[in-house]
């Protein structure tokens, strides 16, 4: 019965991947970030089902990694769509200009605040693209110190993340899909970083370098 289940689970897990990936980048469509995230989600709990369902518990640390590693390319596939050929935002490939690249710190989150102080833009735009940013990378707080045990270190983190960060800001500008601002690299990091800290600090620190444990001596 329970071969059966997770079998099914497998089935589900291939046949919602293949229709979220064609409802991605399916012309014409526009996904909203709460679909997104709901898609994510039962994404997630397919895998798990598909994975977990009823195998002996001595295989549980290799499929728990295999499970991490299979949500971190679900989630890196999101990011790249999200960053460069989305429509949900905005992204396309375009013409570059010095107007699109900032280098002035908090300089465009001042103006989305001042914007919405006077009227102009929604609070659902201002929250999209200020609260999106700290959002974006955060889960790389998670994934990266579960896979690499060298990304365990915040220095070795903060740093492969500002590199990461400031070479899709350059992609973004070259290839037109999107501006260079150095408030993106602020929010994205500080997300980053935050959720580090939060793991780092709580018990789920534990369960997060049980995925790739540090050989025994």
């Amino acid at each position: 019965m329970k071969n059966l289940i997770r079998g099914i689970a497998v089935l589900l897990t291939a046949v919602f991947l293949c229709f979220n990936i064609y409802y991605e980048l399916a012309p014409g469509i526009t996904v909203a970030p709460e679909q997104k995230f709901m898609f994510a989600a039962i994404f997630a709990v397919l895998l798990r089902a598909a994975l977990f369902c009823g195998v002996p518990d001595n295989t549980r640390p290799t499929r728990r990694r295999l499970y991490m590693l299979a949500l971190f390319l679900y989630y890196i596939w999101v990011l790249l769509n999200v960053l460069f050929f989305d429509n949900a935002f905005g992204r396309g490939f375009g013409h570059t200009s010095l107007d699109m690249v900032n280098l002035e710190p908090l300089r465009t989150v001042k103006n989305y605040l001042l914007a919405y102080g006077y009227g102009n833009i929604s609070l659902r735009l201002v929250v999209l693209n200020l609260a999106g940013n700290l959002i974006a990378f955060a889960p790389m707080g998670v994934f990266l110190p579960a896979l690499f045990r060298w990304q365990r270190s915040i220095f070795f983190f903060t740093a492969s993340l500002t590199l990461s960060i400031t070479a899709v800001e350059v992609l973004q500008i070259y290839t037109g899909t999107g501006s260079c601002d150095v408030d993106d690299l602020i929010l994205n990091l500080a997300g980053a970083l935050l959720m580090f800290v939060i793991c780092r600090i709580t018990p789920l620190w534990h369960r997060i370098c049980s995925v790739n444990p540090r050989p025994k001596k």
